[in-house]
This record gives C-alpha cells, structure tokens and sequence, in this order.
C-alpha cells in the first residue's frame, strides 16, 4: 500500500476510536479536496460546502466502517460521490443559459498567457458542466482526483468496464461541445 493511504488507515483506525487529533489530520488531508470535489460536480459550487461537511461527518462517525479493502481516499470519496448524487437528485433540473456560454466561447482570447489560461479553464468548466451528472463524475474522479478505473468503479458501485464506458462516452460529448464552443478539437 502507498505510504500516505497506510498513514490514512492508520489515522481512520485512531478516528474510529474516538482520536480528535486524528480527525484533524484528516480533515486537513481531505476537506478541500472534498469541497473542490463537490463544487465541481454541484455546478457553482451550491451545497458543497454543505457536501463537504456531511462528509467529514460521516468520517468521524462512520470510521469503525473503513475495513481496508480499498484505499482510504476511494472510500472517502465514496463517501462523497453518494451525498453528491443525493444532491443532485434533490435539486431540480438545471439549465445552463445557452446564449451565455456561446456568447463566451465565441470572445477571441487576445489577453497574455495567463488569462488564456484562466479562459480555457472557464470554458471547460462550463463544457463539463453541460455533462450528465455520471458523465461529469467519471470525469471528475479521473483527471481532478487522478483514481483508478477500478477505485472509480468502487466508488460508482459499477463494473470497470462501465466506467471505461462512460470515460469513452464523455470524452466523445466533451469533443462536441468544445467544437460547438469554438474551442475544437477532441479530447
């Protein structure tokens, strides 16, 4: 096992023992991991902070759960991944205003480097939140969270092959919308 995921065991098994230090440990380890996380998945970040506490919570409460028969980060963000999508179900449907994100990707970016940088940032946020939700995760854990198929596959609660599956399928969907954006190219 990686060094930090045996220090991360080793520091829930003090958790599920009541260890508040511990918990503090964690807490700074994971909590703005969870919360980017979340503001990713929620879109403007509504209710990740929200997210994100619930989740430290359950850490605290549910320690005694963690077993060691994944990583400590895949059953953490397990953790997340299910209070996100109860989010989302919970929340009505929402739509991202159409003129806006086509009036922004048409703007040319003239500007230095940086704010190019800043731009393609935006655009792809804005491109990624035009995903569905499963689409959006399987994206999310991969490229922001740098997991595994099978720890996503875990974390999904879906066989390996049906996150390789919607990674294909997102990719494809992420191409098209850049190109509708006038970014191009796929991904």
């Amino acid at each position: 096992m990686h060094k930090r995921s045996s220090e991360d065991g080793r520091l829930l098994g003090l958790i599920a023992a009541g260890d508040h230090q511990a918990f503090r440990e964690i807490y700074d380890r994971y909590y703005q991991k969870l919360y980017r996380y979340s503001y990713r998945m929620l879109r403007k970040g509504e209710g990740a902070n929200e997210v994100a506490n619930e989740v430290m919570l359950e850490i605290w409460r549910g320690a005694k759960r963690f077993r060691g028969e994944s990583k400590p980060s895949t059953w953490i963000f397990g953790i997340a991944a299910n209070k996100v999508r109860k989010e989302i179900k919970r929340r009505p449907p929402h739509r991202e205003d159409l003129e806006s994100l086509e009036k922004e990707a048409d703007e040319r970016i003239t500007a230095d480097d940086a704010t190019y940088r800043s731009e393609l940032r935006e655009n792809m946020r804005m491109a990624i939140n035009r995903l569905s939700p499963k689409h959006r995760e399987v994206l999310d854990l991969t490229y922001y969270q740098g997991l595994s198929i099978k720890e996503i596959a875990e974390i999904m609660d879906c066989p390996p092959n049906t996150v390789k599956t919607r990674m294909f399928y997102a990719r494809k969907k992420m191409g098209v919308i850049l190109q509708k954006m006038g970014i191009g190219g796929e991904i």
